[in-house]
């Protein structure tokens, strides 16, 4: 570690030496911000205005990124200038909402000036009133700073800029003289003056130097396949060209790009380039000369975005902030007013009883206010929250600390009434928007949707020629109106195919009208790159909705039909287009009800564009059971009002991007709808698709949170879609690669599912076989996904459990349960029985029978011992793909052919021909991860036999301990459930002989699970049996949790980093302890808090452990006797 004694040094503007700020590896640069602020009585409402940027000779448009760990920053002596870097329209706002940021403003502005780094003023034109401005601040130096006149007038020069005493040094003094005695005989209030004098100076200032903190960048701009050089500026506030402006080396003229209320969100790539989307026109490509240049400039986009538009997003997901990220992760506002607080309070709950609002203090950046309605005639009650050292306690009581805030909320939730919590908003923040240009009307939150809507275009039904129907007999019974496709004749000589949409035969139109005119009416009005245009409403015989026509129809049918023409690019590229779709819906205040992909068309396949369009929702009958994959958790018991709810759009849109990446896969109806709801109310979800990156997973997980407010929005994940892309591609017409079958099995692989997993005749059978191994056992995101708890759990690879029983916790037993119907067994049932391969095993005949199991380093079968006495055993066979099978799978089957100890998986042995396979015992019941949550009710009251598996795993790890070998990937998705009172360690992929040294460095760079890690093996890739400690440690919680996931950082950071978990780790902060029952005081204090000792020497090892555990284990059995 580095030491803790490093400082750096930060120059302000409103002294001459700098600030001494300490500083450790896990310090950003707004920690150091906010602490500068401090120093300087800038409070956290003000502070968001002021940036970091490298004091250099050469450079002084190097800003920092808030989220960069400072001691990364490339400036090798630490030196720094805190400014304030974001400008307000109106100045004296300022002075009403941080009188110390509005007098550091004016300082800073005196100091510019006096080094003449304004750019844009021309010094020698305003000379007469840069010299007024100086005998002005000479005047305040003497009413503030209690100067004589004789030593100010002596030191004249130090209140003008350079650049005038330059041209003027013999013709200054007496003018100066002059003017300031006009100005003393003038005051008659004294030292009140002072105010009006920094008034003054910053009006005179603003009205010469309109475009002061203007930035200027230079770099290359793409357009039509080439690239030239450009200068841009930067200034939300120019008269002529607000935003982003831009000037060729060959032009003089400068170009307006984009203000930044238009401004969608950033994206970039290693090599320096940024792509700008905007809500109009095609994305802008810039590439900077270096990564530092690129990310000072998107922080100033960010930065003005925040305070202009949306104070709750960041524009580009690769430098979030890091203090919005902790508020999101808390729930909590800004730090916005008592009075916004009350006006949320009335305006969303009525101040009903036991109503609140967590929000950031607005003078201590360490506390944090609650303000709860108690009585509707009253204003509410005020608590505010303090914070030290990573503890929480209401002010005024020093007894009680809590580590978390919301644990703090929940124990005090009776007491103090906090019943109900308002969550943040971006409209809540409005307040916020320091930087706000009044002149422009704001799109956030506004809900005037009549302001939007023009009204469809009127068509005479007799131009409207229908030729073919293109719906369904599925979604014809669904529907109330019927797709056509027909020619719409505008005039003679204007002819074009459009999509009519008339009511059916049976339907009685005048019933549904209505329906009919709003549905036009608000889709009409909406322009959108990724929304099928709406012309118009045919409103005589028939009556009928007019749209767009696209030849490639519906995405879930030509997904199908096309699966061997569609790149990974193509699925990712219509993501993009699906996600664009949601936005601009959220945007023009439009909630769809029935987003799937077979809603939406093709619009355009080529080689290097796949673009997909949004359809309107037409007019349908109610949901049915088979809606249910679409339909958020919480409408289940009111599931008509989904229609009318933009998070269940959110959830939609995340089944939808399931159905893309799964191909258009036709999902099976719900034959036991109380089964699914139950299934999905204890957070099952869908498995990530094969085709499918962890990344796009994790923004299908972050959609399909059953917690609403946590849902991901709509901007943030197209921001997040776009930045996948063009990371992966770097260019819009880049060329890709088709995903091949060799890439995921080999030609050989011995059962016949992989050739049934590649069939392009892609059915439901085709799928639950392909996805039931991505259920079973294997903790990853296609597993059981707990939103209780963050969604990414740390790992960034998907790890292949070395057995994975089908019994428990397999997709295809769980859609059998949900589908209940025969031909689906059957079906399901014949596409994952193999080929019957037989081996000759030892002395047994081994047959291969179905996949139980399948990763990325290959698949596991059920297969059958039959020795020559016609005894017959099940075994399990991992089968690894022939580019796999290396010098990991050799090191496993090295350390496990050697081990024997009941708490161990055994090993039948090794088939090395024809391909290399490890045969191990048959685990009927499945992973402990899968098993917990199962069997959560029945578990719940049952500390014992927790303690029980507890024993069982310690007893294994102190047995490998005994052989000098490391698990290095110890948790509950890698033990096996051998009875239920028994369970096994498995999964020694990454398992290590120790040399003599007792410890070992990682040799090669992986991706390792971190949540489990300690901090000297997330640090230097050290492991030790230490390192087993403070896994088996994160075991016990997953254990006592019943499954949950361990998250010591809140699932509400943007992503989890090293640095972040680190920092975490350092400051003490562990996991809490799990619910009582089935976890005591006593077993997290005696067994899991130790494993976590940050130095390794003073965690426990197994025998304590052990010893420990047969203690509570008889403690437990005496207290169960005494209640029993």
């Amino acid at each position: 570690m580095m030491d803790s004694s490093i400082s750096i040094k930060v120059h302000v503007a409103v002294q001459a030496t700098p600030h001494e700020i300490p500083v450790t590896i896990n310090t950003t640069v707004e920690d150091v911000i906010i602490e500068t602020s401090k120093l300087l009585n800038i409070g956290p409402v003000a502070r968001h205005l002021f940036g970091l940027r490298v004091l250099s000779a050469t450079d002084d448009n190097l800003w920092l990124s808030p989220s960069l760990f400072i001691l990364y920053a490339k400036n090798e002596h630490h030196i720094y200038e805190y400014k304030l870097r974001y400008k307000m329209p109106d100045v004296k706002r300022l002075k009403s909402i941080d009188c110390y940021a509005y007098n550091f403003y004016f300082y800073q502005v005196k100091s510019d000036l006096l080094k003449s780094k304004v750019t844009g003023l021309c010094y020698d034109t305003c000379k007469r009133e840069l010299i007024g401005m100086g005998v002005a601040d000479m005047y305040r130096s003497m009413l503030e700073e209690d100067k004589s006149r004789e030593t100010v007038e002596q030191n004249y020069k130090h209140f003008m800029p350079q650049e005038v005493v330059k041209q003027h040094m013999f013709f200054l003094k007496k003018p100066v003289q002059e003017t300031l005695k006009i100005l003393i005989n003038n005051n008659t209030i004294g030292p009140l003056y002072v105010p009006v004098i920094k008034e003054s100076y910053l009006e005179q200032f603003n009205s010469i130097a309109p475009d002061y903190l203007e930035e200027e960048y230079k770099a290359l701009y793409s357009e039509n396949g080439s690239s030239v050089n450009v200068a841009f500026r930067v200034n939300p506030f120019h008269s002529e060209m607000p935003g982003i402006r831009m000037c060729t080396e060959n032009r003089k003229e400068w170009v307006h790009l984009a203000a930044i209320e238009d401004l969608c969100f950033l994206s970039t790539t290693d090599d320096g380039t940024v792509e700008i989307s905007r809500k109009t026109g095609i994305p802008i490509h810039l590439k900077f000369l270096s990564t530092s240049t690129m990310f000072s400039f998107i922080t100033l986009l960010n930065g003005y975005y925040r305070l202009m538009v949306n104070w709750n997003f960041d524009l580009c997901a690769s430098t979030n902030t890091p203090s919005l990220s902790k508020l999101k992760s808390i729930r909590s506002h800004g730090p916005i007013s008592i009075m916004k607080s009350t006006s949320i309070l009335k305006k969303k709950m009525s101040k009903k009883h036991g109503s609140f609002i967590l929000r950031q203090s607005m003078k201590n950046y360490d506390n944090y206010v609650i303000d709860v309605c108690v009585n509707q005639s009253m204003k509410p009650m005020t608590y505010v929250i303090e914070s030290k050292g990573g503890f929480y306690k209401l002010a005024g009581d020093d007894k009680i600390e809590y580590p978390s805030i919301w644990r703090l909320i929940t124990n005090n939730k009776m007491s103090l009434n906090f019943i109900e919590c308002i969550f943040p908003s971006d409209i809540a923040m409005n307040e916020l928007l320091l930087c706000q240009n009044t002149s422009i009307k704001h799109s956030i939150g506004n809900d005037d949707e009549d302001d939007k809507i023009t009204g469809p275009h009127l068509i005479n039904s007799d131009s409207i020629h229908l030729l073919k129907t293109i719906c369904s007999p599925k979604k014809k019974m669904q529907s109330l109106m019927k797709v056509r496709v027909a020619t719409w004749c505008k005039s003679k000589r204007n002819e074009s195919t459009v999509v009519v949409k008339l009511f059916q035969d049976d339907v009685n139109i005048n019933l549904h009208l209505m329906d009919l005119l709003s549905l036009s009416k608000r889709w009409s009005s909406v322009s959108s790159s990724a929304i099928v245009r709406l012309f118009g409403l045919c409103v005589d015989t028939p009556t009928a909705l007019v749209s767009e026509y696209f030849a490639l129809g519906p995405l879930d049918t030509y997904l199908r039909t096309n699966k061997d023409n569609i790149l990974f690019s193509n699925l990712v590229e219509a993501a993009t287009y699906i996600a664009t779709a949601l936005w601009d819906m959220e945007t023009a205040c439009l909630v769809h009800g029935k987003i799937r992909c077979h809603k939406f068309v093709v619009a355009e396949h080529t080689k290097n564009s796949f673009i997909v369009k949004l359809t309107d929702p037409g007019i349908h009958k109610c949901y049915t059971s088979h809606d249910l994959y679409w339909i958020p958790t919480e409408f289940y018991n009111t599931i008509e009002l989904a229609r009318k709810s933009p998070q269940a759009d959110i959830w939609a849109f995340s089944s939808t991007l399931w159905e893309l990446f799964n191909y258009g896969i036709i999902l099976p109806d719900v034959q036991n709808v109380e089964l699914f709801k139950k299934r999905f109310e204890k957070n099952v979800r869908m498995p990530k698709p094969d085709c499918c990156t962890d990344d796009i997973y994790h923004i299908m997980t972050d959609c399909w949170d059953s917690d609403p407010f946590i849902r991901k929005k709509p901007q943030a994940t197209l921001r997040d879609l776009r930045q996948i892309w063009l990371q992966i591609y770097a260019s819009p017409q880049h060329e890709y690669t088709p995903l091949k079958k060799e890439e995921i099995y080999s030609d050989d692989v011995t059962c016949s599912d992989a050739t049934i997993y590649y069939t392009s005749d892609y059915t439901i059978e085709t799928f639950l076989d392909t996805v039931s191994s991505s259920f079973s056992g294997s903790e990853t995101k296609s597993d059981f996904i707990d939103f209780n708890s963050n969604p990414d759990d740390g790992r960034s690879y998907q790890n292949e459990n070395p057995m994975l029983a089908a019994t428990n916790t397999s997709f295809n037993q769980f859609m059998e349960q949900l589908t209940s119907t025969e031909e689906i067994k059957n079906n399901l049932q014949s596409a994952m029985n193999c080929q019957k391969k037989t081996y000759q095993f030892n002395n047994a005949t081994l047959t291969l029978q179905q996949v139980i199991g399948q990763g990325f380093y290959g698949v596991v079968l059920e297969g059958l011992l039959e020795y020559s006495d016609n005894k017959t055993k099940k075994v399990a066979v991992k089968h690894m793909k022939r580019s796999f099978q290396t010098e990991d799978f050799q090191r496993e089957i090295g350390i496990i052919e050697g081990l024997s100890h009941p708490n161990i998986v055994e090993i039948e042995g090794v088939l090395e021909e024809p391909n290399l396979m490890l045969v191990m015992e048959y685990i009927e019941l499945g992973s402990l991860s899968s098993y917990l949550r199962l069997h959560e009710d029945e578990l719940v009251e049952e500390t014992n036999r927790l303690l029980k598996y507890s024993l069982d795993i310690a007893q294994g790890m102190e047995y490998l301990g005994s052989l000098n070998i490391i698990h290095r990937d110890l948790a509950t998705r890698n033990i096996l459930v051998s009875s239920p009172t028994t369970v096994k360690i498995s999964d020694f992929g990454l398992a290590q002989f120790l040399p003599d040294e007792k410890y070992y460095y990682l040799q090669t760079m992986r991706d390792l699970p971190l949540k489990w890690h300690a901090p000297e093996a997330i640090l230097y890739g050290k492991f030790s049996p230490k390192t087993d400690i403070w896994a088996y440690g994160v075991l016990l919680f997953e254990i006592f949790s019943l499954g949950k996931e361990p998250n010591v950082v809140s699932k509400l950071e943007e992503r989890l980093d090293v640095e972040k978990l680190i920092r975490v780790l350092e400051e003490g902060h562990r996991l809490q302890c799990p619910s009582c029952p089935p976890c005591s005081i006593d077993i997290y204090n005696k067994l899991m808090r130790p494993c976590w000792a940050y130095v390794a020497g003073d965690r426990p090892n197994f025998s304590d452990l052990i010893n420990n555990i047969k203690s509570l284990m008889t403690l437990e059995s005496a207290e169960h006797f005494t209640r029993g």
